[in-house]
C-alpha cells in the first residue's frame, strides 16, 4: 500500500489550501494505520467518514475560492472534484458494507490521486489565486506636461488609485 507524506513537494502557496491538503493526508495517514492494526469495522469506517468528510470540505472550499475569483478553468478542476467526489462515495459505501480492500483502496486511490492533482491542476489554481489577490496593477499613461499628470494608476478592477496615497507604497 502506497504512503503518503505531506511535505513543501505538495504544497501550492496558498495557506489554506495547503492546510487543508494536509489535514487529508493526516486523515489518510490515520485511516491506514487503523487497516495496519486491524481495527475494528466502526473504528475504520469512522475514519472513512472523517476522510471523506475533509476531502468534500476542502473541495466545497476550493470551488468558493475558484468562484469568487472567477478562475476560468473552475469547470474543468470542478470535474476533476466531481469524479474524485463520486469515487470516494463508492468507497465509502463498500467501507460501510464491510468489504475488506475498500479500506486500502480508498488510501490507495485518494494517496495517487492527491498526489496528481494538487502537481498539476492545484498548482495552476494555486498561481492564479496568489497573482489574483496580488491585483496585478497595472498602469495606463497619458500625455500632460507636469509629472503628476503623467501617468494614471488603474487597478486590475479598472478603479483609479493614488499610489502615494498611503505612504508612498503600491497597495496589496
Amino acid at each position: 500500500m502506497a504512503t503518503l507524506e505531506w511535505s513543501v513537494s505538495h504544497a501550492v502557496f496558498v495557506d489554506e489550501m495547503d492546510d487543508e491538503h494536509a489535514k487529508i493526508v493526516q486523515a489518510l495517514c490515520e485511516l491506514q494505520t487503523l487497516l495496519a492494526g486491524k481495527a475494528s469495522p466502526s473504528d475504520l469506517q469512522r475514519q472513512a467518514e472523517t476522510v471523506a468528510a475533509r476531502v468534500e470540505s476542502h473541495f466545497s472550499h476550493e470551488e468558493r475560492l475558484m468562484r469568487a475569483a472567477r478562475y476560468s478553468s473552475f469547470g474543468w478542476h470542478k470535474r476533476l472534484h466531481d469524479q474524485a467526489r463520486r469515487r470516494v462515495l463508492q468507497l465509502l459505501k463498500h467501507i460501510e458494507n464491510g468489504e475488506p480492500d475498500a479500506g486500502p483502496a480508498m488510501v490507495e486511490y485518494l494517496t495517487s490521486w492527491l498526489h496528481d492533482h494538487t502537481r498539476v491542476a492545484d498548482m495552476m489554481l494555486g498561481a492564479f489565486l496568489r497573482n489574483h489577490r496580488r491585483g496585478l496593477y497595472k498602469m495606463s499613461f497619458r500625455a500632460g506636461t507636469k509629472p503628476s499628470d503623467a501617468c494614471v494608476w488603474v487597478d486590475s478592477r479598472g478603479e483609479k488609485f493614488d499610489p502615494g496615497g498611503s505612504g508612498g507604497s503600491l497597495p496589496r
